[in-house]
């Protein structure tokens, strides 16, 4: 079904729990956060990206994961869209 974005949001990386979640309609980035149980402690939250299709080709968003987790900056916070892939960077000491 070329077109049709899948019904889910895949989560990679440096979350607690990495994982498939099904979308839900007006799903935001902290929602996807609090199922996959947060970061965990080698994330680089804020180095993450939102990747996604827009008419057919990939774009990548730059996030403020740790922004938005450590210091509860809302502005940080994103609407989702189905097929969204959240990419959560390790960071290197």
């Amino acid at each position: 079904f070329r077109g049709i974005p899948e019904q889910s949001i895949r989560v990679l990386g440096e979350a607690t729990s990495p994982k498939r979640i099904p979308f839900r309609k007006h799903m935001t980035l902290l929602d996807l956060l609090i199922q996959v149980g947060g970061l965990t402690n080698f994330a680089d939250g804020n180095s993450s990206v939102l990747v996604r299709m827009v008419d057919g080709k990939e774009q990548t968003y730059s996030l403020r994961l740790d922004d938005l987790v450590k210091d509860a900056d809302i502005t940080a916070n994103v609407s989702l869209m189905p097929g969204d892939i959240l990419i959560i960077a390790e960071s290197w000491f």
